[in-house]
């Protein structure tokens, strides 16, 4: 992908979209699935795992969040936020999702990172954000309890392997997009080596890029097949299971639990190799601001 910042909007927004699919109740599924359609809403999400800094009460009606998070992910484009942290006085988690534009958030625009610069990822705040208990996913309104048939059992923890798989997807785009924008930058821009004992009238006829871009090719084909292989076979969970969720056995997510991370190694170690030995090959005016390589 030419702005890698894309895929991750768009894999965020339709891993977010499915939310109520895994872990809510048939009825917040279907009035959730709907209210997106119908609004053509993006949606991003404040759903780090590695903060705890979120912290949820409830005023009767509603559950409040209070908070922050080091980062989100396209909160500040989005039309409603997915939002995830644990009832107060509890250990129970509960995801929920409510309109962005409301008081009670605060984007800090602190996201300067080196490549997805777009994604706009930084930080948020929250100070009595709110959302009804109805939007609870997996939760019972009335009671104000967690419904364990919906959240204790295997379907309701692949939102986990699904954006893993997503950022599986994600690096293999990167280096997808870092070869397409080597491989035309050195057909343009790069010049040949002119002491080589075998010199070539073009560098992209040197054995030397041959050699290093081939071998970048078969890395990234083999990446590709193995990340294809784990989206049908999560692919294959999802239909066989979502409208039977208890039918999802430990053991096919067991399966899943090996199949996805495996993609996510080998797609990490082949987007490194791909990313960073581009430039051995463009040379280093190819590392000039203006052509905006260190996106990949």
């Amino acid at each position: 992908m030419d702005d890698n910042s894309i895929g991750m909007l768009l894999g965020y927004h339709l891993l977010w979209t499915t939310t109520a699919n895994v872990v809510g109740t048939p009825e917040q599924e279907d009035r959730w699935q709907e209210k997106i359609l119908t609004n053509n809403y993006f949606v991003g999400g404040a759903v780090n795992p590695r903060d705890s800094d979120l912290k949820i009460t409830s005023d009767g009606e509603g559950i409040i969040f209070n908070g922050s998070k080091f980062f989100n992910t396209g909160g500040v484009v989005s039309g409603v936020t997915v939002l995830e942290g644990v009832l107060d006085g509890t250990q129970d988690h509960i995801f929920t999702i409510a309109e962005t534009r409301q008081p009670g958030i605060q984007f800090a625009h602190d996201w300067d990172n080196d490549g997805l610069r777009l994604t706009e990822s930084g930080g948020v705040k929250f100070e009595k954000f709110r959302a009804p208990w109805a939007d609870a996913f997996g939760w019972d309104a009335g009671s104000k309890k967690p419904i364990p048939e919906i959240l204790t059992i295997p379907f309701a923890t692949l939102l986990l392997p699904t954006i893993q798989l997503v950022f599986s997807n994600l690096y293999l785009g990167i280096a997808l997009g870092g070869l397409d924008f080597a491989t035309k930058y050195i057909a343009k821009s790069t010049r040949a080596w002119p002491f080589s004992g075998d010199n070539k009238d073009k560098a992209g006829d040197e054995f030397y890029i041959l050699s290093t871009y081939g071998n970048f090719q078969a890395h990234l084909r083999a990446a590709t097949a193995l990340a294809d292989r784990a989206g049908d076979q999560v692919s294959v969970v999802y239909a066989a299971h979502s409208t039977d969720r208890s039918s999802l056995t430990a053991q096919t997510r067991g399966e899943l639990a090996e199949e996805v991370p495996s993609v996510k190694v080998v797609t990490i170690d082949a987007g490194l190799r791909v990313t960073s030995g581009i430039f051995e090959a463009t040379g280093a005016t190819s590392t000039k601001a203006k052509f905006s390589a260190d996106r990949f």
